[in-house]
């Protein structure tokens, strides 16, 4: 049980809690009816996204271990309880898997898909790994998080269920990404001094603290009237109605939450301490709009 325990904390099950809200969103907004949904092809995709975020996070923590053992320590304890060969023995193995779905989807005809994927693979690999390591370089930190996570799996899902996008989704999509962006940047801006120490230079670093808390901020509630206004909708009953209620409700307490860090007199102990909330707005605002469209073609 202890290497299963230390699995899931490389794995960063907290965070990983909101890939079944990830899964479904681009499908749910592209289909019309819930049998729809009963296919191999999306089963495989799940699988796919899954094992995709799984090996972003194995390689950050393989390559983070020293800095976690900083502030992070039961990530280091993991890496090292699992040892460092099982761990690279892990990653080629989710690898393979990986790669394998990819090729399924390419040879059953999901061009767009295939790609998609094989760039959130690379994303994930190039966020963490030297000698790139784009966490380690500035602004361009965000974009592989950013791209890799909140922008292709949404994409892909809705690309094996509809290969059509609408101008609604591309809207939607935007607002989701700013929304995520905003969540993003306060970890960023948590993890400032022990980057600093170990010569990790984010984009809290390229930016300061607090222009970084306030980015977060602009962009959480940007993002968040976006997904609100186009989500909306989808209202058209009163289970509907509750759905986009409890949406409301996620994304205010969210925006709110994050805006009171940049408006604290120590933003960076505000960061520390609501960056243990990560996992929090992640859940609260993703399942929440899972709901919504579910009871939309219910």
């Amino acid at each position: 049980m202890g290497r299963v325990r230390a699995f899931l904390e490389i794995s960063r099950w907290r965070i990983q809690l909101v890939s079944l809200a990830t899964i479904l969103i681009g499908p749910l907004y592209a289909v019309d009816t819930i049998s729809a949904l009963i296919t191999i092809d999306l089963l495989f995709f799940g699988s796919l996204f899954f094992l995709s975020i799984t090996f972003a996070c194995n390689i950050n923590c393989y390559y983070d271990r020293e800095v976690d053992a900083l502030k992070k320590k039961r990530l280091a304890r993991s890496v090292n309880e699992l040892g460092i060969s099982r761990v690279r023995g892990l990653m080629i193995l989710e690898s393979v898997i990986v790669f394998g779905l990819i090729f399924y989807f390419f040879f059953e005809g999901y061009l767009i898909v295939a790609l998609l994927a094989s760039l959130g693979w690379i994303f994930g690999y190039i966020y963490s790994a030297p000698p790139i390591r784009l966490k380690s370089r500035g602004l361009l930190g965000p974009i592989p998080v950013n791209l890799g996570v909140y922008v292709l799996p949404i994409f892909a899902g809705h690309l094996v269920m509809d290969p059509s996008i609408s101008r609604r989704f591309l809207i939607f999509t935007a607002g989701y990404v700013l929304l995520n962006l905003g969540i993003n940047l306060v970890n960023v801006a948590e993890d400032y001094e022990v980057d600093k120490r170990k010569k990790i230079f984010t984009a809290a670093h390229k930016l300061g603290i607090k222009k970084t808390v306030g980015t977060a901020s602009m962009t959480t509630s940007l993002g968040g009237a976006i997904v609100l206004g186009t989500l909306f909708t989808q209202v058209k009953d009163t289970y509907t109605a509750l759905g986009y209620l409890a949406m409301l409700i996620a994304v205010l307490f969210t925006i709110v939450d994050i805006t009171s860090i940049f408006l604290s007199e120590d933003t960076g102990y505000g960061a520390k301490k609501k960056g243990k909330r990560l996992p929090l707005y992640f859940i609260s605002t993703r399942y929440p709009m899972v709901l919504l469209l579910f009871f939309a073609i219910l």
